[in-house]
């Protein structure tokens, strides 16, 4: 058996965590999925402490909340996926060591910046983001001649674009609200969550339930896609109430049809997959909730967290693990951690939605309530996860 110098140095002789040799460099996943979930784990109670006015609000108000928890929280997690895929899609290895470190300190600068740091470098730092990110997973596909999956690499840049016109709003070169461009960004990433929950769905249920009939139809994949961006466009143009419920009703429709499809209720006895069907679930439910906003029946407040803090988060939860998982070495199979926290994140989700039945103090604690789940939910990730995170493959393969 050959040695792997990697992974065959005693525990006192592996590189610190600061050498681009260390294992938390190795592959985008690694530093971006911890560094997401500490940020969502302590982002959400320091917004909620602003709110109740526990703590002096600052630049933690509530667009700061909303900017951050996609710019800040999703983001990362989007970063870190796809640096890792890009490189399974092209064979071509994508950042490690120091260029790596240098994406996850262009990060933390947005973070930082956004605490108060002068309107101008907070701009530059943040926007820069993305389109770096963009920049690498374009460079890799030409190279590799993989055009399937330029559509993503134009979803990053769509997304920087809208960071963009988030900071020109909020220094009043746009005449247009700050909160319409990360309305676009939640919907874009709503939309990357199906392309790749598309991909990977009816993969991933035939793999980990022996028995499922889970299946796709690729014009079905093709209209589920087109209705919610022609939903999302009718959401951003302030379309007629008629409209927005028509496209929200054929969104939820067409993506609803397609859920069914997967086999769910196949996946009851696997807590990896059924977390990933639930959150597509609550996409189907969020794309109506939008559509319902257009008429009055529910808050667009609610059907946004429904799409984000229920269907994008839930996945975020599913992938995390799962793909952790995968690329540190180990089995796909969920323990009490994982399921503990794809428990915890739906509660938090359910708990946000029932504070807008409260006024007053009872709506207080109900926020409360909702922010606690969902940091423990991280939490419990982090416990997890963190010591993997930071530590060689179990096989010592790369990565």
């Amino acid at each position: 058996m050959r040695a792997n110098p990697a992974t065959d140095l005693p525990r006192n002789s592996q590189p610190g965590l600061a050498s681009g040799d260390a294992p938390l460099w190795r592959l985008g996943f690694r530093p971006f999925y911890l560094l997401a979930a500490a940020f969502a784990a302590a982002a959400v109670p320091a917004w909620l402490l602003a709110y109740l006015g526990l703590l002096p609000q600052g630049p933690v108000n509530l667009l700061w909340h909303v900017h951050e928890m996609v710019y800040g929280f999703a983001v990362a997690v989007v970063a870190g996926f796809l640096l890792t895929a890009v490189q399974n899609w092209t064979g071509l290895p994508t950042p490690r060591g120091r260029s790596l470190q240098a994406l996850v300190l262009l990060w933390i600068a947005g973070r930082c910046a956004a605490l108060g740091a002068p309107p101008l470098l907070y701009a530059v730092v943040d926007v820069a983001f993305l389109f770096a990110v963009a920049g690498v997973i374009l460079r890799l596909l030409l190279r590799a001649d993989n055009r399937r999956n330029l559509p993503i690499c134009l979803v990053i840049a769509l997304l920087g674009v809208c960071n963009l016109v988030f900071h020109l709003a909020m220094h009043g070169v746009l005449a247009v609200s700050p909160l319409a461009p990360v309305h676009g960004a939640i919907l874009l990433l709503v939309l990357l969550v199906a392309v790749i929950g598309g991909r990977v769905g009816p993969m991933f249920t035939r793999n980990g339930a022996p028995g499922s009939r889970a299946r796709s139809l690729p014009r079905l994949d093709l209209a589920c896609i087109a209705s919610i961006a022609v939903l999302a466009l009718c959401w951003l143009a302030g379309a007629p109430g008629w409209a927005l419920l028509a496209a929200g009703v054929a969104a939820s429709a067409f993506n609803g049809a397609r859920f069914i499809l997967w086999d769910p209720l196949s996946t009851l006895r696997t807590p990896l997959l059924w977390s990933f069907h639930l959150s597509y679930a609550m996409l189907v439910a969020g794309l109506l909730a939008l559509g319902l906003a257009g008429v009055g029946v529910v808050s667009g407040s609610a059907a946004l967290h429904l799409l984000a803090a229920g269907a994008m988060t839930g996945m975020i939860g599913a992938m995390i693990t799962r793909t952790a998982r995968g690329h540190t070495g180990r089995t796909l199979q969920a323990g009490r951690p994982e399921v503990a926290m794809f428990a915890l994140l739906p509660l938090a989700v359910a708990t946000r939605l029932a504070a807008n039945l409260f006024d007053g103090p009872a709506r207080g604690h109900t926020l409360a309530l909702s922010a606690a789940l969902w940091s423990l939910a991280f939490v419990v990730y982090l416990l997890r996860y963190g010591p993997w995170l930071a530590s060689p493959r179990l096989d010592g393969k790369p990565g």
